[in-house]
């Protein structure tokens, strides 16, 4: 076989080095920009085996993450250096995390996947995967008709809050409490994050998240309560976020959007987002 795969609960700073090379060597190769959460990477709990490398001869020539929000799906973005695919190396990652899955009774893999990546596709199809869903990945380029924030306010969740951002979750975003109770949770304990809410007439009627990260704010979880749309709260609240991000020192903002949610996809576009990449999304039940 020649490579050896090995796992792990957290990487040192010269195994998150040599995942970043390897990202950068790929992403020259292929034109595509893959996603790893490098800050999520840099702060595992160490308490699960997430983490899977693939050496040859010592060098690193394969990774695969798993990304675990709650306990119905695992995340999976991985690669392997070009000069060594068609080796069995992404099946061989794929088995020790699927292995990993079982363990923790996870039912499903959720693989993130470049548009552009051909050999990500057929990835795919050589697992016997299903596609699910896409999403657009957005860059700030420039704010246009900034509307006065005049009619909602603002303010940095806390513990005392996780209640109401597990409601606007199931409201939300239409997930069972469960699941939206375990998701919360695991966000609101991440570092380097900020959750706002977003008040109006006196009540919680949306939240928004950032991630700090690289230099760059990352916008998500971003909801409004369905009863209280269409009054103007999201696009206000975007371009507050914006403003906020941007006095923490951050001017580089991105976010994901379903590529199918066209009313979001103009909410972000009106504030200055442009699209630049689509992941698709492709499950695989364990």
């Amino acid at each position: 076989m020649g490579y050896e795969v090995q796992g792990k609960s957290k990487l040192s700073v010269e195994e998150l080095a040599a995942v970043k090379e390897l990202v950068n060597v790929c992403n020259e190769h292929d034109g595509i920009d893959l996603k790893v959460n490098p800050d999520m990477l840099a702060n595992r709990s160490g308490e699960q085996t997430e983490d899977f490398l693939c050496y040859e001869d010592g060098k690193l020539v394969g990774f695969l993450g798993l990304y675990v929000f709650h306990g119905e799906e695992a995340e999976v973005s991985g690669m392997v250096h070009p000069q060594y695919r068609r080796k069995g190396i992404f099946r061989a990652m794929q088995s020790r995390a699927a292995e990993e899955c079982g363990k923790r009774k996870i039912p499903n893999q959720l693989f993130i996947v470049q548009r552009e990546s051909l050999t990500g596709k057929a990835c795919m199809e050589q697992l016997g995967s299903t596609y699910k869903f896409s999403e657009y990945w957005m860059d700030l380029e420039g704010q246009k008709n900034q509307l006065p924030v005049i009619s909602i306010q603002m303010r940095e969740a806390g513990a005392e809050d996780l209640e109401t951002l597990i409601w606007l979750n199931v409201h939300g975003f239409q997930m069972e409490e469960d699941r939206a109770r375990e998701m919360s949770e695991r966000i609101e304990s991440e570092p380097n994050r900020i959750t706002y809410l977003i008040a109006a007439g006196g009540q919680d009627v949306g939240k928004i998240s950032v991630l700090f990260s690289e230099g760059k704010g990352f916008i998500f979880g971003f909801c409004v309560h369905p009863d209280q749309q269409g009054k103007g709260y999201g696009r206000q609240a975007l371009a507050h976020t914006i403003e906020l991000i941007r006095e923490k020192g951050f001017e580089q903002m991105s976010l994901e959007v379903a590529c199918e949610n066209s009313n979001a996809l103009g909410l972000y576009e009106s504030c200055g987002f442009v699209v630049k990449s689509a992941n698709d999304y492709y499950t695989l039940k364990l």
